[in-house]
């Protein structure tokens, strides 16, 4: 401290600007400018510093500056209660009121870790260190600096008030799982299978024991005594029909054919199973699952006969699409005749037209070649049809050539009339685009040379023929076409169909 010049006086002025706030800079940059002069000279114009003894040592001066609350409020006020003056905030204001320790006395040192910080010795102690934790500290006095005590401050004044006020919040108990139901041994449900069959959880436990478990004969044959008197109704069942359908899966060939005979035993109940929306799953499946081709023949023997039936029907004709798309041909062959029979009742049905075009793809040569003659001898009558018209399109797209050109022979002098029909101008209009130049010519030229060609262009489903006439004719015969048009362009420029065809 000798004259606080060189090192001694840089060092005092950095431990200083470091710890106070820096909105006490420009008053403490004053005091340090006193500090650092040797010759004391600046001591008497600075307020506090300010001595009448021109001689007074520097020691003697930091003897005069009192921490306490009331003497150096204009030094050390609010502006000093940063981080590190708020642990020591009671002792700086009030904690030692009488106290007259200078500022320079206290032991002060810069941490070896920290060398940005001025910390004191008392906190390179463990155990203070510890009491800092606002939970754990005990409640005593704080060992201060140079024997003096500080106030130990309660630990709500350290913490934001989040962190207090808040109230224990109690959470409800868990609520334990459920106990799953376990199904009791087979051998136990004697009696009660068709029952837990029923179940929609039963069922589902049936299931999982015939696929996930090892089930003997015994067993198999336990369950079949129960079902076998109710096989009708449990696979019309929504639940049911599912366990029917795992217990053929599970059973051996005996128990297999045994299932197959008893569900064509009565042929009434067997076409209600086959036209009902389950029933209809579960003979796919017996199908599916019959690995010996003598059951899947037998199972088609019956069929045959309601398979016009079946082809009419929504749920029905599943099990005939089924059949062509998972069968031999020769298996096939088993339910052609039946529909190649019936085949313009099959077409002019909703769900018959859609089974009657994949049997013209799925079924061999021969047979696809009956069904064309069938639907080429009533093509007129199946283009007028809602539901015949898409089986004769079907077949156009197909573009057979020998089928495309006797199909348009056989609508020959029709097509003005078909182009006013709702169904029939659709057919129309594919004759045209699938046909090729040649033919779609012979039947723009009959539309242009009938005398109600006009009505057409301005009807409300004939409009589009002529669209497609306009698309698909080349040369001679579009010029020709382009003219009738122009022709009537005052007719056309009124009708709201007309302009259409002129846009």
């Amino acid at each position: 401290m000798e004259g606080f010049g060189g090192d001694a006086a840089e060092d005092l002025q950095w431990r200083l600007m470091t710890n106070l706030s820096l909105q006490n800079q420009f008053q403490i940059k004053d005091y340090v400018h006193v500090f650092t002069n040797p010759s004391n000279q600046g001591l008497q114009g600075h307020g506090v510093f300010q001595s009448q003894n021109p001689n007074e040592s520097l020691e003697e001066s930091f003897a005069r500056m009192n921490l306490n609350q009331t003497g150096n409020t204009r030094v050390f006020g609010p502006g000093l209660r940063g981080p590190t003056m708020e642990l020591f905030r009671d002792g700086f204001y009030g904690g030692y009121p009488n106290s007259t320790r200078s500022l320079g006395s206290q032991n002060m040192v810069r941490s070896p870790n920290f060398p940005g910080n001025i910390v004191d010795n008392s906190f390179f102690d463990t155990n203070i260190q510890r009491s800092i934790m606002p939970f754990e500290r005990p409640n005593h006095a704080w060992p201060g600096v140079n024997g003096l005590s500080f106030q130990n401050p309660l630990w709500t004044d350290m913490l934001p008030p989040s962190m207090y006020d808040q109230r224990p919040v109690f959470y409800p108990p868990r609520q334990r799982p459920r106990p799953r139901c376990l199904l009791p041994p087979l051998n136990e449900l004697k009696g009660q299978v068709c029952t837990v069959a029923k179940d929609q959880n039963g069922c589902r436990l049936l299931q999982k024991k015939l696929e996930h478990e090892i089930i003997s004969d015994e067993e198999i044959g336990m369950i079949f005594m129960e079902v076998k008197d109710q096989l009708h109704v449990l696979m019309v069942h929504r639940f049911a029909n599912y366990f029917i359908q795992k217990l053929f899966k599970a059973s051996n060939q005996e128990i297999k054919t045994q299932l197959l005979l008893l569900l064509v035993r009565s042929p009434q109940r067997f076409l209600e199973v086959c036209t009902d929306v389950h029933g209809s799953r579960t003979v796919q499946k017996f199908l599916d699952r019959s690995t010996y081709m003598e059951q899947r023949c037998f199972l088609l023997s019956f069929l045959k006969p309601i398979a016009f039936t079946l082809t009419n029907n929504s749920s029905g004709h599943h099990i005939i699409l089924h059949c062509l798309y998972n069968l031999s041909n020769k298996e096939k062959r088993l339910l052609a005749d039946e529909i190649v029979e019936h085949c313009i009742s099959i077409a002019t049905n909703k769900s018959g037209c859609c089974v009657l075009q994949q049997c013209l793809v799925c079924f061999d040569v021969e047979i696809r070649d009956h069904l064309l003659d069938q639907i080429i001898a009533n093509a007129l009558l199946l283009s007028e049809d809602e539901f015949g018209n898409y089986v004769v399109q079907y077949v156009l797209g197909l573009r057979i050539d020998d089928a495309t050109e006797a199909i348009i022979d056989r609508l020959g002098g029709s097509f003005v009339t078909l182009s006013f029909n709702k169904y029939g101008s659709n057919v129309v209009e594919k004759c045209l685009k699938e046909s090729g130049d040649e033919l779609s010519s012979r039947i723009i030229m009959e539309i242009i040379n009938d005398p109600d060609f006009v009505k057409v262009i301005g009807h409300d489903y004939g409009n589009y023929v002529a669209q497609s006439a306009l698309s698909v004719s080349k040369g001679d015969i579009h010029d020709a076409l382009l003219a009738f048009i122009w022709h009537n362009y005052t007719f056309l420029q009124s009708n709201p169909f007309g302009r259409m065809v002129l846009s």
